[in-house]
């Protein structure tokens, strides 16, 4: 991949091939994950002007179906499995194993139901067929073994799955996808492109992991399951809370504003990816240090919290004062009137990239219980907030019920991370962005001008203040840039 190779030379040129390894495997996932992005928006930018509305909406039934059930298959088990791999790496062929055994339990379970659903949803012919189709491919997620090259840390190679996956797809439905009659069709490229994933990755696995080891105990795959119970249900109800104001607002104030409140979502939700990216590269620096050295786990948590909450909280200020040019810029002039929920929605991104720092602590140090009712809490003010802000603020009300409850999911992790893990102070570190961006909101919109003007001085005010902290910024670069270095041995 192009741009995933000029991503990691760039990152060596300018680091060094023995630097900061955390800096250039971030670049590698990054880039992979746009690279993805890229050819995912292409890919169905084209399918939506082949395929007539129905057959396209069938294809967006089709992989809803497949990514809730791909989360319940998944359970969480990667995520334990990584936990496992830092506190012993001798038992990494053991693990390797385990967890697609633990996957593979769920996927005999869950592929049917995901096919029966067709019958539930009364469909029948080639739309049913699609649906099963796409059941089917769910039987590759066991070898999805991203979590294990995470564990390695061998993320340039992890980089390349995504990527892969997408590319397979991209191709087979540009050559074999025509008109609506070849609906079926993006059904047998979605089980070509996972097909090509699941190789890649056993590929990956036996040439810089660990190969798999026969027999396995069953007591493994089941303990995995046990432990990611939470972790796979925390998933699941962040996925709720994504959908849950989209039916809100249908079910308590129609569909008018519903148009606004998805668009400004879309555009948010793909910023929030790069949180996952981020704390995905991280994890398995907190498993050791959790595992191993508190001291240097609270020094790198409180550099990480402190960079993020300055990057995430400027970018959120940027686009809360364009939120109108954007969406009208990417859906169109009657899309402007989503800009205020947009405007609400993007500072989701600083809240997730924060609090992100607590739920991945708790899963390493074996909280995992406390990150669940963190998201139930979260889920519980969600639907009280959209249940009296929606009626009267429409897509706005949406945006403010789902920014809530992520709100108080992250503070309720947040307790639980002090009270359970160590001191992480992540709201005392955001303070000063956010006493900068609101001066920089208060001196834009005293300016009577363009938005991009308005930005601008909004920008300037927020980097004057963020130059105060340019010596401890940089020091906290330097702290997460060489956080993959001198890794902490296990003790005896």
């Amino acid at each position: 991949m192009p741009l995933l190779r000029a991503a990691q030379n760039l990152a060596s040129r300018i680091f060094g091939q023995q630097g900061p390894k955390l800096v250039r495997d971030l670049a590698s996932l990054a880039s992979g994950q746009l690279t993805s992005m890229l050819l995912g928006f292409l890919t169905f930018a084209y399918l939506a002007r082949v395929l007539k509305p129905e057959a396209y909406g069938a294809v967006e039934y089709a992989i809803a179906v497949a990514a809730l059930a791909a989360i319940v298959i998944e359970c969480g088990a990667g995520t334990i499995g990584v936990r496992e791999l830092a506190k012993q790496p001798e038992r990494g062929r053991e693990l390797a194993t385990s967890v697609p055994a633990a996957r593979f339990i769920m996927a005999v379970l869950v592929a049917p139901l995901a096919a029966l659903s067709t019958w539930l949803a009364g469909m029948e012919g080639t739309t049913a067929t699609l649906v099963c189709l796409y059941a089917l491919s769910l039987l590759a997620v066991p070898f999805k073994q991203d979590w294990l090259l995470q564990g390695f840390e061998r993320m340039s190679q992890n980089a390349l799955a995504q990527p892969i996956r997408t590319a397979v797809f991209a191709a087979g439905i540009f050559l074999f996808v025509h008109e609506t009659s070849d609906l079926v069709t993006v059904g047998v490229v979605e089980l070509a492109a996972v097909t090509a994933m699941a190789f890649f990755f056993l590929v990956a696995q036996h040439r810089w992991a660990a190969p798999f080891q026969w027999p396995v105990p069953l007591s493994t795959p089941l303990f995995l399951l046990r432990e990611g119970a939470a972790v796979g249900l925390s998933n699941g109800l962040w996925v709720f809370m994504l959908y849950a104001p989209m039916i809100m607002l249908t079910s308590l104030a129609g569909t008018g504003g519903a148009a606004w409140l998805g668009a400004a979502q879309r555009l948010v939700i793909s910023l929030v990816t790069l949180s996952f990216v981020y704390h995905f590269n991280l994890y398995p620096v907190i498993t050791r240090t959790v595992s191993y050295d508190r001291g240097k786990w609270g020094r790198i948590m409180a550099a990480s919290a402190r960079l993020v909450a300055w990057a995430g909280i400027g970018l959120a200020l940027v686009l809360t004062l364009l939120s109108a040019d954007l969406m009208t810029f990417v859906y169109g002039a009657p899309f402007a009137a989503g800009a205020t929920a947009l405007s609400i929605l993007i500072w989701m991104f600083p809240l997730r990239m924060l609090t992100g720092h607590g739920r991945w602590s708790l899963i390493a140090a074996g909280h995992q219980r406390y990150l669940l009712l963190g998201e139930i809490a979260g889920a519980i003010v969600l639907l009280t907030v959209g249940f009296f802000a929606i009626p009267a603020l429409e897509a706005a009300g949406g945006a403010l019920a789902l920014v809530s409850g992520i709100f108080i999911s992250g503070f309720v992790t947040q307790v639980a991370v002090n009270r359970l893990v160590g001191p992480l102070s992540l709201f005392r570190y955001a303070g000063m962005p956010l006493a900068a961006a609101l001066g920089g909101l208060a001196v834009a919109h005293a300016i009577d001008g363009s938005a991009w003007l308005q930005a601008a001085a909004g920008l300037a005010v927020y980097g004057l203040v963020a130059l105060t902290q340019i010596r401890t910024g940089l020091a906290d670069m330097h702290t997460i840039a060489f956080a993959k270095a001198n890794k902490p041995e296990a003790s005896n």
